[in-house]
């Protein structure tokens, strides 16, 4: 299974990944923007997130 992955030294915090997707992103308690952990996720989705992530920070990630 895919699993989209954040790398956070290079996210800009632009919450593109929020407003374009809620169900697959979150903010943490610690202000962090995060994963939610999902039986499956929705690839067409992740993949319009993969493409317009102006940090480029968004990937896919072998489970």
């Amino acid at each position: 299974m895919k699993i989209p992955v954040i790398d956070l030294s290079e996210c800009e915090d632009c919450e593109a990944c929020l407003d374009l997707c809620p169900t697959v992103f979150r903010r943490n308690d610690a202000g962090y923007i995060e994963v939610v952990d999902l039986p499956e996720y929705p690839e067409e989705e992740i993949d319009e997130i993969i493409k317009n992530c102006p940090a480029q920070c968004v990937t896919w990630e072998e489970d």
